[in-house]
């Protein structure tokens, strides 16, 4: 087996085209009284035009060998933090950095196979933080603005879109890259919402494990996987009826406000 590359076990594609790096500065909007942290800053192609239009850029990167270049060549408003996005406290990070500033903004373009984890971290400093621009292997981004009723819609995108308008912006092909990834990519805009659209924040947590447990097997029925999880048959279709809900119903076939007042009405009648 070849010995694979630095680059290839850190997940690296470098953007190096010009008109998509400008696009992309373009959704994260920065402006002089904001902080922009982005996410794996490489080679500072996007770095440094975010730096010249923004108060100040917290550029986090985990592979140190880019990192002394990164502080050579950027502007005084370009603070680098080497560690890795998953392990650092960003929740900690931005309290620290925030002062000062109107809005705290993200941005990167996120090595794929970390991309899920992202998202997560955005889930924990969805308060702070007023939108998100990122890169993605273009399956994600659509897993993320998928709807009902489409294999890509998951709990993940009901968790994402309840705090955020989440909308695709453009694609982006391979050869936009260095070296080119195997796959498409897209850029990816979510706008914190004042209000959360589906669900309270204190109800997230156990809304996502009722999330979990009815898209556990996608091709068996709500009523199936509830079972699975040690409900009563009977109790799942009493809530159905109430909600009109045939009994069929796979979960992937109803939307976010539909899967609530289910989760709801379970917890209200046999919680």
């Amino acid at each position: 087996m070849a010995k694979r590359t630095r680059r290839q076990l850190l997940g690296q594609h470098f953007l190096h085209e010009k008109k998509i790096l400008m696009k992309i500065v373009e959704a994260v909007d920065p402006k002089p009284e904001d902080l922009i942290v982005e996410i794996g800053p490489g080679q500072g192609a996007l770095t440094f035009p975010l730096a010249a239009r923004a108060g100040k850029v917290v550029a986090v990167e985990k592979d140190y060998v880019l990192i002394p270049q990164l502080e050579k060549a950027g502007p005084s408003n370009l603070e680098i933090i080497a560690g890795d996005i998953l392990e650092i406290d960003l929740n900690s990070l931005l309290e620290k950095k925030k002062a000062g500033f109107k809005l705290i903004k993200l941005a990167g373009n996120l090595p794929y196979h970390i991309s899920s984890q992202v998202l997560f971290v955005l889930l924990q400093v969805r308060e702070k933080v007023e939108r998100a621009v990122f890169l993605f292997q273009k399956e994600v981004a659509e897993r993320i603005v998928s709807p009902a009723g489409q294999k890509k819609y998951s709990p993940l995108s009901i968790l994402l879109q309840n705090y955020f308008d989440t909308q695709i912006l453009f694609q982006i092909n391979p050869g936009a890259f260095n070296p080119p990834p195997k796959v498409d990519s897209a850029c990816i805009r979510l706008l914190r919402r004042e209000v959360p659209l589906y669900f309270q924040p204190e109800e997230e947590a156990s809304f996502y494990h009722f999330l979990q447990q009815v898209f556990h097997q996608r091709r068996k029925t709500l009523v199936k996987n509830l079972e699975s999880a040690g409900l009563k048959r009977e109790r799942v279709l009493i809530v159905l009826e109430k909600e009109g809900v045939k009994s069929m119903s796979r979960a992937e076939e109803l939307p976010p406000e539909v899967l609530v007042r289910i989760f709801r009405r379970l917890n209200v009648l046999f919680g």
